[in-house]
């Protein structure tokens, strides 16, 4: 999304870019785990120790829950408008 006004400049005359910040909170870790999982293809092709990767992450995301009562993630997503 950053870069997508000079990647699409060239075929349009003016992009716009806006922008939908938001957070997802949850208060267990098994939402996270199972997006994590959704990687396991990519991982195998570049030899990332997927299990291991998911054991700490599930143990991070569990502490950081009992820490703060939930776990947030914050994200960007953005819609582009493109006009010739």
């Amino acid at each position: 999304m950053e870069k997508a006004p000079a990647f699409l400049g060239e075929e349009f005359g003016r992009v716009e870019v806006a922008e939908l910040p938001g957070t997802i909170t949850v208060r267990d870790p098994e939402p996270v785990m199972a997006h994590m999982a959704s990687y396991r293809a990519w991982a195998d092709q570049h030899d990332v120790p997927f299990d291991a990767t998911i054991d700490r992450a599930r143990s991070l995301v569990a502490d950081d829950i009992v820490r703060n009562s939930a776990y947030e993630i914050t994200y960007l997503d953005g819609i582009l408008v493109c006009r010739r």
